[in-house]
C-alpha cells in the first residue's frame, strides 16, 4: 500500500489501462477461439456454416471491443474523477491564497506528485504569511518612528508628488491627508521649498533651505532635501541593462527633512534684543557717570554748588545702575529656575502695609495719595519675599506713573479660591496697542519718560514671572485717560 501511494498519476493510469485490457482480453480470446475451433472442426461443412462460424467470431469480437471500450471509458471517467477531485480542491486553495487568505491550508489526503503539490503549495503560503507578517511588522515600526519624529518627513516620487508626509510635518506645515498624490507646490504654496526640492533633483549633495510653512501661526523650518537612494538590486539591474534607464524615469524620488527652528529663532531674536537693551542701558548711566567724573575732574570740585550736582548725578544714575543690575541678576535666577520659592500660607494684609510703607515716602514726593482697601481675608497660598517684590514693583510704577496728584488705590479681596490683589491708579492709562507686550522684558510704553524715571524696563517682566512661580496669574486692563489696573491672583490657602 506504501509502494503504491508512492507511485505517481502516470503511471496508475497505465497500470490500470493494462489491467483493464488483460482482465478483458482474456474471455474476448477464449470466445474467438472457441468460435474458430467449432469452424476448423466443421471444415468439411457447407460453406454456409463456415460463413455463419465467420461471422459468429467477428460478432464476438466486435462485442467483446465494444464491452471493453465501455470499461475502459468507466475506468477512465472514474479514474479522472478520483483524481481530479484533489486537483480541484487544490485550485480552490490556489484561488483563494491568490485573494489574500493565507488562513486555509491545502488537505495532504493523496500520494505521489498531488501530495508533493499540496506540500509545496503550503510552505509556499506558510513562507508568504510570515514574509507578510515581516513586512507588516517592519512597516508599522516605520510608522511608529516617523510618527514619534520631531522632525518632520516628506518623500516625493519621481515626478514630485507627495508620497508619504509624517505626523510632525503635518503639523508644521498645516498639511491634511489630501495632501497626498499632489505636488509640493499645490500642498504647501512655498516657492523656496518647490525652488530646493527641483535644485536637489540635479544634484547629487543635498540642498538646505530654510522655509516658513503654515497659515495661522507660521513655522520657520529647516529644510535639508536629498535623493532617495536606489535599492541595490535596483542599481544592480540598472547596470546590467546598460544606459537604456537613464534619466528621469531611473530616479526613485526625494526625500526632505524639516526641523522646527522657530522657537531657536525666536530665541536668538530675544537675545540679540536683549543684548542691545543692556547695551544701551549700561550706556546711558556709565556715561553719565564718567562725564560727571571727569568734569568734576577738570575743576568743578572747585566750586562746591556744581560740584554737589555732578556729585548728585554720580549717585543717581550709580542707583540706576545698581537696580538695572539687580533687576538682570533676578530675572536671570529665574528664568535659569535658580530662584527658589518657600510657598506657604500667609497673611497678605501685613505684606500690603510693609511696601505702602516703604513707598510712603515717593508718593509724598509726588503728591500722589495711596490708599489701601485689605478687609479680612483668608491666607494665600505664597511666597513672602516675592509677594512683597511684586507689590513693590506694581505700587512703585503705579506711583511714578500715574502723575503728580493722582490717586492709586490697592485691594485685596477673597473670590472663588482665590485671593486677588488690585492695584490702581487714575493715571493717564496705557494704550490699547501696548498692553499685549508690557510684560516683555524691556518693553516700555514711554521709552523716554521711564529712563528719567529711572525704570529698567525689566520690573514688570520679573513680576509675570513671580506670579507664575507662585502658581498664580496676573492681568492688566486700561483705558485712555481713566487709569490703569494691575490684578494679582493667588490660590487661597487650603
Amino acid at each position: 500500500m506504501r509502494a503504491l501511494r508512492r507511485v505517481g498519476i502516470g503511471a496508475k493510469l497505465v497500470a490500470a489501462t493494462v489491467l483493464v485490457l488483460l482482465v478483458a482480453g482474456v474471455p474476448i480470446e477464449r470466445l474467438a477461439a472457441r468460435d474458430m475451433e467449432a469452424a476448423l472442426v466443421a471444415e468439411h461443412s457447407p460453406r454456409a456454416a463456415v460463413d455463419a462460424a465467420v461471422w459468429r467470431s467477428r460478432r464476438t469480437l466486435l462485442v467483446g471491443m465494444g464491452a471493453v471500450i465501455v470499461v475502459a471509458i468507466s475506468v477512465g471517467a472514474a479514474t479522472t474523477f478520483f483524481i481530479t477531485r484533489p486537483i480541484r480542491k487544490l485550485t480552490r486553495f490556489a484561488l483563494a491564497m491568490s485573494e489574500g487568505d493565507l488562513t486555509t491550508r491545502a488537505p495532504l489526503r493523496g500520494s505521489g506528485e498531488l501530495r508533493q503539490l499540496a506540500h509545496a503549495l503550503n510552505h509556499l503560503t506558510g513562507e508568504l504569511s510570515r514574509s507578510i507578517a515581516e513586512a507588516r511588522t517592519e512597516r508599522d515600526l516605520l510608522a511608529g518612528i516617523l510618527d514619534g519624529m520631531s522632525e518632520g518627513v516628506l518623500v516625493l516620487d519621481r515626478d514630485g508628488r507627495i508620497l508619504l508626509a509624517n505626523r510632525a510635518l503635518r503639523g508644521m506645515a498645516s498639511l491634511g491627508e489630501d495632501a497626498l498624490g499632489r505636488s509640493v507646490i499645490e500642498a504647501t504654496r512655498n516657492a523656496r521649498l518647490t525652488e530646493a526640492i527641483q535644485l536637489a533633483g540635479k544634484r547629487d549633495e543635498p540642498v538646505d533651505v530654510e522655509v516658513e510653512l503654515g497659515r495661522t501661526l507660521p513655522r520657520r523650518l529647516l529644510v535639508r532635501v536629498s535623493r532617495r537612494k536606489s535599492p541595490a538590486h535596483a542599481r544592480d539591474a540598472h547596470d546590467a541593462r546598460g544606459a537604456d534607464l537613464d534619466g528621469p524615469s531611473a530616479e526613485p524620488g526625494l526625500i526632505a527633512v524639516f526641523h522646527d527652528v522657530t522657537d531657536l529663532r525666536r530665541l536668538e531674536t530675544i537675545r540679540t534684543d536683549f543684548v542691545a537693551n543692556v547695551s544701551h542701558e549700561l550706556r546711558t548711566p556709565v556715561t553719565a557717570i564718567s562725564t560727571a567724573a571727569e568734569t568734576l575732574q577738570l575743576g568743578a570740585l572747585e566750586d562746591p554748588q556744581e560740584a554737589a550736582e555732578f556729585v548728585d548725578v554720580i549717585d543717581r544714575h550709580a542707583k540706576r545702575l545698581r537696580h538695572l543690575v539687580d533687576d538682570l541678576l533676578d530675572l536671570s535666577k529665574i528664568e535659569a529656575k535658580n530662584f527658589r520659592l518657600s510657598l506657604a500660607d500667609l497673611d497678605v494684609a501685613p505684606a500690603i502695609e510693609h511696601v505702602t510703607h516703604l513707598l510712603g515716602e515717593s508718593a509724598r514726593r509726588r503728591r500722589v495719595n495711596v490708599t489701601v482697601d485689605a478687609a479680612a481675608l483668608p491666607p494665600a497660598r505664597c511666597d513672602r519675599r516675592a509677594l512683597e517684590q511684586v507689590l513693590m514693583n506694581l505700587l512703585d510704577n503705579a506711583i511714578k506713573y500715574a502723575g503728580e496728584g493722582a490717586h492709586v488705590t490697592v485691594k485685596a479681596r477673597s473670590v472663588d479660591q482665590q485671593v486677588t490683589i488690585a492695584v490702581a491708579d487714575d493715571g493717564p492709562g496705557i494704550p490699547p496697542h501696548h498692553l499685549g507686550r508690557i510684560f516683555e522684558r524691556f518693553y516700555r510704553v514711554d521709552a523716554g519718560r521711564s529712563r528719567d524715571l529711572g525704570g529698567t524696563g525689566l520690573g514688570l517682566a520679573i513680576v509675570k514671572h513671580l506670579v507664575e512661580l507662585m502658581n498664580g496669574s496676573i492681568e492688566v486692563e486700561s483705558a485712555i485717560g481713566r487709569g490703569t489696573q494691575f490684578t494679582v491672583r493667588l490660590a487661597r490657602a487650603a
